[in-house]
């Protein structure tokens, strides 16, 4: 490259040659706020879903301790790929050093692969619960074996990125740029990108796709069974299938919202290793993926949402907690009665936990 004076503003020829909108003030301001507000809904929702489950025992299950390492991905997502993302996107060349041009990469893919499978984990523990109570059921160190198989997987599908990322200056212009190189040996990036995707998506939703259908169909079939026979369920058994349901149905929506969500950045990258973008979204490439990367980011701040809405024991905690740090910013006095504490700490709330477990086809709580 010629001497710092005499390259090219990568900025200023995109803008001449592409007119490309990410360069315009005002996309620039719509997406920085969205990633604002998706960072500090996501970062704040995320911890409140980690501090209940530490703070509340009651919450302490093998399910929710899944839920927990997926939080804990989400807010490494929300607070890297929300910050780094789109200023390289707006910015064009890198600005966080060699180091990061490796590192972030492979810690991308192994939290969005890792995420998949945890999710893959939480399905397939549902459906052991459900579909087989009769089996023993997932115990609390098999799930941190698991999470940490998990772990493993997704680093190992994401080293690869780790390996053929450089940092480097491209032609005549300025800066530097972080760039996967594949030498020679370029058309492995499609076939890795292919193996990726179906490993990462193709396979844990078809196991997902089954573990639920099986659930909803035991589930559904237990209730209008014992309608059709007129048989009175007890006042407890039949709040138990009502739970069951509620929180199949939150976990399915979980699911479906996480795979459309990033649906459109996967197939976005997945049609671009194999140069076949659609040419409107080719010709502004920069703009439809910083678009499609900011879909796949709400994916985190929708979990924290699904569990306080649908889960009654999430819901209480939630409120627990808010009522504690307003407490401690002065804002209110800690009430003896209060509703959220009463509830998590009562007898009550308790022996619904522990009834569930042990009653013959274990409790989704």
């Amino acid at each position: 490259m010629s001497s710092s004076n005499h390259c090219i503003d990568i900025r200023a020829y995109l803008w001449q040659t592409k007119h490309d909108l990410t360069l315009h003030p005002i996309p620039i301001a719509i997406l920085a706020t969205i990633y604002t507000i998706i960072v500090v809904v996501g970062v704040t929702g995320n911890l409140l879903v980690v501090m209940s489950v530490m703070r509340f025992k009651v919450l302490q299950s093998v399910r929710n301790m899944f839920i927990v390492s997926l939080s804990v991905s989400d807010i490494f997502v929300a607070i890297v790929s929300g910050s780094v993302t789109p200023i390289t996107a707006f910015s064009k060349v890198w600005l966080f050093g060699g180091p990061l041009c490796h590192l972030l990469p492979l810690l991308q893919g192994t939290a969005l692969s890792f995420s998949t499978l945890t999710l893959t984990a939480i399905a397939i523990d549902r459906y052991i619960l459900i579909c087989h109570p009769t089996k023993e059921p997932i115990r609390k160190d098999q799930a941190l074996k698991m999470i940490s198989f998990n772990s493993a997987i997704s680093v190992g599908l994401s080293v690869p990125l780790f390996m053929k990322q450089e940092l480097m200056q491209f032609r005549n212009y300025c800066g530097e740029y972080c760039s996967e190189n594949w030498g020679p040996d370029a058309y492995l990036r499609s076939v890795y990108g292919t193996v990726v995707f179906i490993i990462q998506f193709v396979f844990p939703l078809i196991t997902i796709t089954f573990c639920y259908a099986s659930i909803s169909i035991k589930l559904r079939r237990g209730v209008f069974v014992r309608g059709s026979q007129k048989e009175l369920m007890s006042e407890a058994r039949r709040q138990l299938t009502q739970r069951r349901l509620r929180t199949n149905r939150m976990l399915i929506i979980m699911t479906v919202t996480f795979a459309l969500s990033w649906l459109p950045s996967v197939g976005f990258n997945f049609l671009r290793d194999y140069s076949a973008l659609p040419g409107i979204i080719d010709s502004q490439d920069y703009l439809f993926g910083i678009i499609f990367h900011c879909i796949s980011m709400t994916s985190v701040i929708v979990n924290p949402f699904l569990y306080g809405y649908c889960n009654e024991h999430f819901r209480a905690a939630f409120a627990a907690l808010l009522d504690t740090v307003k407490a401690a910013c002065g804002m209110r006095r800690v009430s003896p009665g209060n509703p959220a504490c009463s509830q998590l700490l009562s007898t009550h709330f308790e022996s619904t936990t522990r009834r569930s477990v042990t009653t013959t086809i274990p409790s989704s709580i």
